[in-house]
């Protein structure tokens, strides 16, 4: 398995093999050197973790009963200003006001 990670030897340091959370106290981004391969939680390609599928289905699940419970609406102040990225996203984020039902 660390025959893996030795590629990420130059993100990494010399102490790669050894469990330092203090890494990340900068958060992930400083921590991989802005290397988006460098940090994979769930791991890329065919022998990725199989806890993703179960963390991708239990966070259906959490919004799905969330929006049973809480209808969503727009702020009457909002206006829609997209601004185009890899793909468009409103410039001031979208402000919605949720209700329990």
């Amino acid at each position: 398995m660390f025959r893996q990670i030795r590629p990420f030897l130059t993100v990494w340091g010399e102490d790669v093999n050894q469990f330092k959370p203090e890494r990340f106290s900068e958060g992930v981004a400083e921590a991989t050197k802005n290397n988006p391969a460098a940090f994979s939680p769930f791991g890329m390609g065919p022998r990725n973790c199989v806890g993703n599928n179960f963390a991708m289905m239990e966070a259906k699940i959490a919004l799905s009963m969330v929006l049973q419970h809480y209808p969503f609406t727009l702020c009457p102040t909002y206006i829609h200003l997209p601004v185009l990225h890899i793909t468009l996203r409103p410039r001031h984020g979208i402000q919605l006001i949720i209700r329990p039902l």
